[in-house]
């Protein structure tokens, strides 16, 4: 399992039957389906073409297919060819000793605390010039004991116009203390923001 609810296959698929050109043509299409224990749903397809040229290799397939709550005693894998009859094998896939990973823990609650004044907080006058604001906001003020005093990695989802920036400015400050010939990275969706950020932290770094 990659979670709880995506379930990763290694399928290696080798051909069963004597390939005739006269017969099969140059290539012939398989459908490879997922069916949940009951056969009634179809949780993963893909179709798979053999090729005369490679009939005798090994095929390695990797399926990514969505985990049932709760867990299933199986899945099958089913491997139908497209133009002939009852040509078809079934492999069953047991959970019986599957062990899935754990869950994950709720996001941390936004909570009411007295925003933190940025003078006060950095002590630092070179460091309070970057800040254009005299508080930090909601966000920034529950996340700045974790970015500017201690080394722990830290996952912050917030939407657009929150101030993730400047979290950003908190952790680079901190990096800054740490280590000044230390290097950090910045990922942007778009190439016009990244440059724009990156101008902006030239000026200030």
């Amino acid at each position: 399992p990659i979670t709880r609810s995506m379930l990763r296959i290694e399928l290696t698929l080798v051909s069963a039957f004597q390939f005739d050109i006269d017969v099969h043509g140059y290539s012939q299409m398989f459908h490879i389906m997922v069916e949940d224990v009951n056969g009634e749903s179809i949780l993963y397809h893909q179709t798979f073409t053999i090729h005369n040229r490679n009939k005798d290799d090994e095929h390695v397939l990797f399926l990514t297919v969505p985990m049932m709550d709760p867990l299933p005693p199986a899945y099958f894998i089913r491997i139908i060819s497209d133009r002939w009859l009852h040509s078809e094998s079934t492999l069953p896939v047991s959970f019986q000793h599957t062990i899935l990973p754990a869950k994950f823990p709720p996001p941390t609650e936004l909570l009411d605390l007295q925003p933190l004044p940025v003078a006060r907080t950095l002590q630092n006058p070179a460091f309070v010039k970057l800040f254009p604001f005299s508080d930090f906001n909601p966000i920034q003020t529950q996340t700045f004991h974790e970015l500017y005093k201690t080394d722990r990695n830290i996952l912050i989802c917030a939407p657009s116009g929150s101030g993730k920036l400047a979290l950003a400015d908190l952790a680079i400050l901190r990096a800054i203390q740490s280590d000044p010939k230390g290097k950090y990275v910045y990922v942007a969706p778009l190439a016009d923001v990244a440059d724009e950020t990156f101008a902006k932290w030239k000026c200030r770094y």
